[in-house]
């Protein structure tokens, strides 16, 4: 254990000395107001020379208070100070008690009110942080405390010595005791303080060893953990790599399957329709003249029923092009769904009459939603195409609208073939999606939905399906409602 710092100390004892007075000044000011109270008191009750006795002692004691108090500044907690200071106390204190005998009876140097205030005097000189002030504030306390009671004895009246316990010199004796042996308990004290003061400059030491310790371990366990996240940082830079790696890997594979699908489609889908037609015009150039003229317009017919279906084709493999190189550029405007629904039905007009299908338009002439117009029209044109081409001759396709929840709604319903859960599910998928060809071997190659849904979401739309197999199958067009007039005004 390392020996306290006796300079250290002498310093930290004279500062708590110089404190200790300054409390006793304060509490001096607390006691002369307590005094000054109880000169009113007496002023009041007609004891008048008794109350200017007392003034006169406050008097006295409120200068001393002030002229030490100038002193303590000064010379800071010299030995004098403390001593006079404590004699001053004592002293006043006893002319106080030996003057209130005569406002009250003489017994009063003997009460409890008397006998409490000399403790409190001894006690006050522990703050002082001066073990000889403790010996010598307890022994002149007892010397005033008996030497007032001698000159008041003879005038008690005997009867009280009987009603007030420890009133005679017996009890005197035994406070003067309790006196004595409360200044030996507080002598102790500044000793105690002392001790505590090592013990607490010890344990400073022994604490300031265990820190210097404990950062040393803390250091080397940050190099630790310096090292540790350094390492770390690195196998997560690598496996991010690595990750990147394997997505670009996933993206080029996909890119590969979906350059595949593109050409199955542009050498066998696209090029069908255009073999269809050369084969028919050189058909009919090797022997025109025997074909009347309604075979030749039948087969006109054919022709341009070819050349639509290779040009809706080539327009769906442009606008999926430009869709997945982000060149379609799309405006929100409002748009009226029943013109919609008109310009695909009249589009798509030769291929309703060709099955013979009917087709109930009942979309509210008024129903209105917030989209681009030219890719609402790709969306129907595909879906309505698609339900004519899985519909049956003479079979049916609903179209119609309505509102539920926040979303408008435009449902094409047809009474056609229908799908399976997994065809379904292959609908958006271009490397697993197997076209079907259609209820008259109408082929198709399976992007039309797929370059629908993108276009949907692009619109902040979405795409339902509903079918069962045999029953037919239902594609509903949900778009968030909007207020237009808001929007009108917005923009």
């Amino acid at each position: 254990m390392h020996k306290p710092n006796i300079e250290q100390f002498d310093r930290l004892f004279k500062e708590d000395a110089v404190w200790g007075e300054q409390e006793v000044i304060k509490f001096r000011w607390v006691l002369i107001s307590v005094i000054l109270v109880f000169i009113g008191y007496i002023y009041y009750s007609g004891e008048t020379d008794r109350a200017l006795t007392s003034l006169l002692l406050a008097t006295v004691y409120i200068f001393y208070n002030a002229v030490l108090n100038i002193l303590l500044r000064k010379y800071g907690s010299a030995t004098w100070i403390r001593f006079l200071s404590s004699t001053i106390d004592i002293t006043i204190l006893s002319i106080h008690i030996f003057n209130y005998s005569f406002l009250f009876k003489p017994i009063a140097v003997t009460t409890a009110a008397s006998v409490f205030l000399y403790p409190v005097l001894i006690l006050l000189s522990v703050l002082r942080y001066d073990r000889r002030l403790v010996v010598f504030s307890a022994l002149y306390s007892v010397l005033c405390f008996n030497i007032i009671y001698s000159i008041r004895y003879p005038y008690i009246e005997p009867e009280l010595f009987d009603k007030v316990a420890s009133a005679n010199w017996a009890g005197q004796i035994y406070k003067s005791a309790y006196m004595l042996v409360m200044g030996y308990f507080l002598y102790s004290i500044p000793k105690m303080i002392n001790r505590l003061n090592a013990k607490h400059q010890a344990t400073i030491e022994l604490k300031r060893s265990s820190e210097l310790n404990l950062a040393l371990e803390k250091q080397k366990n940050e190099l630790a953990v310096l090292q540790l996240h350094k390492e770390k940082r690195l196998n997560k830079k690598l496996a991010d790599q690595k990750s990147l790696i394997e997505q670009q890997k996933e993206a080029l594979q996909h890119a590969n399957m979906t350059k595949d699908k593109l050409f199955s489609i542009i050498g066998h889908d696209l090029k069908s329709p255009f073999a269809a037609q050369t084969s028919i015009i050189e058909l009919i150039l090797a022997d025109y003249s025997q074909y009347n003229k309604e075979e030749i317009k039948d087969i006109l017919k054919t022709i341009k029923h070819s050349a639509h279906q290779g040009l809706d084709l080539l327009g769906n493999l442009l606008d999926w092009s430009k869709q997945q190189n982000n060149l379609i550029k799309h405006q929100l405007t409002p748009v009226r769904l029943s013109t919609m629904v008109n310009d695909a039905q009249a589009l798509l007009s030769h291929n309703i009459a060709h099955k013979g299908i009917t087709l109930i338009n009942k979309v509210d002439s008024m129903a209105t939603v917030c989209a681009d117009g030219n890719m609402i029209k790709t969306i129907l044109r595909n879906i309505l195409s698609n339900a004519i081409k899985y519909t049956n001759n003479n079979g049916t396709i609903q179209i119609t609208s309505n509102t539920e929840g926040n979303f408008d709604l435009l449902k094409i319903k047809d009474s056609g073939i229908g799908m399976t859960e997994d065809q379904i599910s292959r609908l958006y998928n271009i490397e697993n999606n197997i076209s079907t060809p259609g209820t008259n071997n109408e082929p198709g190659t399976g992007l039309g939905l797929l370059l629908c849904k993108e276009l949907a979401e692009k619109n902040k739309a979405e795409i339902r399906i509903e079918s069962k197999v045999g029953e037919g199958s239902t594609f509903t067009i949900a778009f968030p409602r909007l207020n237009l007039e808001t929007e009108s005004q917005e923009k």
